[in-house]
C-alpha cells in the first residue's frame, strides 16, 4: 500500500522523486526504493514524508483511506461523540430522536 500511495500522492502534488527527496532531506535513491517496495522507511523518514505530502502516516501505510487520518482524540466533544455513536448504531432516526429529546428539555 505504501508504494502505491506514496507515488500517487507525490505525483498529485506535482513533485518529482528528486524534489520530494530534497524537501525531506533524503536521497533520491531512498525515495525510489520506497516507491518500488524494495525498502521500507524507518519511522522518522515516514513521518517526514507524510508531513511534506500533507497526509497522515496511517494513510500512507493503508491503515485508513482518509488522507488526513483518523480524527485525534479530543477533537470532538462529548455531545458530538454521542451523536456520532448514536448515528453509527441507529442512523439518522436515532440522531433525530436524540435531537427531539434534547429540544424537549
Amino acid at each position: 500500500m505504501l508504494t502505491q500511495r506514496l507515488r500517487e500522492i507525490r505525483e498529485k502534488k506535482g513533485l518529482t522523486q528528486r524534489e520530494l527527496a530534497r524537501r525531506c532531506k533524503l536521497g533520491i535513491n531512498q525515495i525510489n526504493r520506497y516507491e518500488n517496495g524494495t525498502s521500507d522507511p524507518i519511522s522518522d523518514n515516514l513521518r517526514t514524508i507524510a508531513q511534506e505530502l500533507e497526509v497522515s502516516t496511517d494513510y500512507l501505510l493503508g491503515l485508513t483511506d482518509e488522507p488526513q487520518g483518523l480524527m485525534p482524540p479530543g477533537e470532538i466533544n462529548s455531545d458530538e461523540r454521542e451523536i456520532l455513536d448514536i448515528y453509527r448504531r441507529n442512523g439518522w432516526p436515532g440522531v433525530f430522536h436524540l435531537g427531539a429529546e434534547r429540544l424537549s428539555k
